[in-house]
């Protein structure tokens, strides 16, 4: 199969993947809530009240089941909702805490969690391949030995403990760092937004990093054991390469591949959030604000989450069969 049409072929399965999870998306929060649970779909929205008039209330509510189609039968429903979400026209926020469209939401939220969740997997995947690979070198020393009981001990620690603890020491300890990083930085504009972002920003990025680092580290250092007892290590050893040379070469690039693939399905979960770490800290990412949607049931919210953290999922894994052949030949000539 040549690369163009392994890329058709990918492109047709991703979509007919995508069609599924839509329909498993609408199942999940259209049908089961209305039939098993027996709500009502034209009546269960009420917005909340403050100091409008009940008609004015009225008039959002029905606009918003209009929106949504929950006055329409169930087959019409699904049509509009499909067309919906492939137009990623998702509707309005229902549960109170929220309001507007959807995607203005997601917008709005989604740069919080993009900076922190994808600088934090970044970090990761760049420490575990240097930790991977001088500890597959150093096999069965002290920093072998050191790097795998700290890393495994973080990787297995619960994430509001390890968040908690840095809250502790760093933010009501020795105050490096505010408690709560939205009320820090909100209200704030120009520099001193940059600069008060970026230090509410280091205790969960720390937290995340220290959570996330084991999980790479482990399949690297798996990786790279298995490529450095391989014949041609050992002929490149034999021929006086510098050791340097030899792990960062050869090892390092046949060793990587196992970890790229995780790396961009990591990547693809970045919108997804980290629900626990960002209520830790406060952070405003979509993480926290799914939470708050769970909460008060806003399941056009919900549901259009699912939609796109699925769609980044599938396009990571893509992106990563692409990259297999451009760094592994042998892959190419399967194609």
């Amino acid at each position: 199969m040549g690369l163009k049409r392994f890329i058709i072929s990918r492109i047709i399965t991703m979509f007919v993947v995508l069609f599924v999870v839509a329909v498993i998306n609408f199942i999940i929060f259209q049908v089961l809530p209305f039939t098993v649970l027996g709500i009502d779909p034209k009546t269960w929205f009420v917005p909340a009240g403050g100091t409008r008039s009940d008609v004015y209330l009225d008039k959002i509510r029905q606009e918003v089941i209009h929106n949504l189609g929950l006055d329409l039968p169930l087959q019409e429903r699904f049509f509009q909702y499909i067309y919906a979400m492939f137009t990623f026209n998702f509707g309005y926020n229902v549960g109170g805490a929220l309001d507007g469209p959807v995607a203005d939401t997601i917008l709005r939220f989604a740069p919080y969690t993009i900076l922190l969740l994808g600088a934090s997997t970044v970090a990761s995947f760049i420490i575990s391949i240097y930790l991977g690979i001088f500890s597959a070198h150093k096999r069965g020393k002290t920093f072998d030995k050191v790097s795998l009981i700290t890393l495994l001990f973080f990787y297995a620690m619960p994430s509001f403990w390890i968040g908690s603890l840095l809250l502790l020491f760093f933010a009501f300890g020795l105050k490096w760092s505010p408690p709560n990083a939205e009320s820090y930085f909100s209200g704030l504009t120009g520099l001193d937004f940059v600069y008060a972002l970026l230090k509410a920003f280091l205790l969960p990025f720390f937290s995340l990093t220290l959570i996330s680092v084991g999980g790479f580290y482990l399949i690297m250092r798996s990786s790279a054991i298995d490529i450095i007892t391989e014949d041609y290590i050992l002929m490149a050893r034999a021929k006086g390469l510098k050791t340097r040379k030899i792990l960062f070469k050869h090892v390092q690039k046949n060793s990587i591949l196992p970890i790229l693939t995780v790396f961009a399905i990591s990547l693809g979960f970045v919108l997804s959030g980290a629900i626990i770490t960002e209520t830790i800290f406060g952070w405003p990412g979509l993480g926290y604000w799914s939470f708050v949607a769970i909460d008060t049931l806003d399941f056009p919210f919900e549901q259009a989450f699912f939609f796109i953290i699925s769609l980044m999922v599938l396009v990571a894994n893509f992106i990563a069969d692409i990259l297999y052949g451009i760094v592994d030949p042998r892959v190419r000539t399967s194609w």
